[in-house]
């Protein structure tokens, strides 16, 4: 079944294909989260719209979060504000991923 990509997270799909790295959508973890991007190497990039403004939001996603760090993942959140923003993006993941190019190919 093909997945239907927020306006956001296809702006980060684009982006991450663009640079050549791979990656799984909407990937399913042993805990029965879903992310919104799967990479090589235990990375995890969560695209976040204005609903994770909310501080009940916050406090979800910071749980979340220490789940999938106790799983062995490093979790990266990219804010819509830096999303929709070429150049914030463009610094945000040259931040995650170096000039290194491709981490390899999700498990």
């Amino acid at each position: 079944m093909l997945y239907d990509y927020t306006n956001i997270e296809k702006i980060v799909a684009d982006e991450l294909t663009r640079r050549g790295i791979p990656f799984i959508a909407q990937y399913s973890t042993r805990t029965g989260f879903v992310l919104d991007f799967g990479l090589e190497g235990g990375l995890a990039i969560e695209v976040d719209g204005p609903c994770h403004d909310g501080s009940i939001s916050k406090r979800r996603d910071r749980f979340r979060d220490r789940i999938l760090q106790n799983e062995g993942w490093h979790v990266y959140r990219l804010n819509y504000s830096v999303v929709n923003d070429p150049t914030r993006l463009a610094e945000r993941l040259s931040a995650i991923f170096g000039t290194m190019g491709s981490p390899g190919h999700p498990e």
